[in-house]
């Protein structure tokens, strides 16, 4: 069987998704982070963490598809991938960073599945 990059690349969405289901920061989970944003009254940021986690699973369905050998077009990869990724460094940059917030292990686990999805989702468009 030919190794397939495209689907290798959504099955690293599962590290997001588990990454933010782990500490994230402050001893909290990417959930407890995301109701937390939204009683300090900064819901687009709040919304922004959810953004995260559903584009992530949603990338992650595509790869079930894919491997049930459905047509999907390469777009929806793209649009899934880089609205996870957009998402997690706004609320990084504008929310966790400016605080001088401790990441956990958790965020690494986010960030090791972003750079692999990438990375596959570049290499599956030149095969």
């Amino acid at each position: 069987m030919k190794l397939n990059f495209r689907v290798l690349g959504k099955m690293a969405l599962l590290l997001v998704v588990i990454g933010f289901l782990m500490p994230v920061a402050c001893n909290r989970d990417g959930f407890e982070i995301a109701r937390a944003l939204n009683n300090a009254n900064r819901t687009f940021d709040a919304i922004l963490m959810y953004l995260l986690f559903f584009s992530a699973i949603a990338g992650a369905a595509v790869g079930v598809l894919l491997l049930l050998r459905k047509k999907i077009k390469p777009i929806f990869d793209w649009v899934f991938l880089l609205s996870c990724i957009g998402s997690g460094l706004f609320v990084y940059f504008n929310v966790l960073r400016s605080e001088q917030i401790n990441l956990q292990h958790g965020a690494y686990f986010i960030l090791a599945g972003w750079i692999i999805a990438l990375i596959t989702q570049i290499v599956s468009k030149r095969r």
